[in-house]
């Protein structure tokens, strides 16, 4: 766990109290998503992840999961989940390039950990997030 910090931090330039947090919410929000079991295998093998997890869960975001459930409740789960952690990692100060960068760490990481079919599975969870941030830098080169 140490060193995927200690990377997170040397190329996002996180501070290591936030990028610890961020961490822990990506972290958190797979072990939710994923119904495989790989996510709560990786957990297990990174010591300290649990700190970082519980840490993120004491982040709130301003009741925008309320905003964002209620909305999805009228027109159906979609996106929710991603919407609610992308607000969480802003809401740290996170950019969406420091998000990329996070989630290509955490694959790596899992890669390593859980082999290649493994971290194809939490690939697929987190295309959703990589989906997310492109389209808002897609966005805003428009504007």
């Amino acid at each position: 766990m140490e060193e995927l910090t200690k990377n997170i931090i040397d190329e996002t330039k996180l501070d290591p109290t936030v990028a610890r947090a961020a961490i822990g919410l990506v972290l958190l929000f797979l072990r939710d998503e994923d119904k495989t079991g790989n996510v709560a295998t990786m957990i297990g093998k990174l010591p300290g992840s649990e700190r970082d997890i519980e840490a993120a869960q004491s982040v709130g975001d301003g009741g925008v999961t309320q905003v964002i459930e209620g909305f999805t409740s009228l027109v159906g789960r979609g996106r929710a989940d991603v919407n609610i952690l992308a607000g969480q990692l802003e809401k740290l100060g996170v950019s969406e390039a420091q998000t990329d960068v996070l989630v290509q760490h955490v694959v790596k990481r899992a890669e390593k950990l859980l082999g290649p079919e493994g971290a194809e599975k939490i690939m697929n969870i987190m295309q959703s997030l990589r989906e997310r941030t492109d389209t808002a830098t897609d966005l805003r080169k428009q504007a």
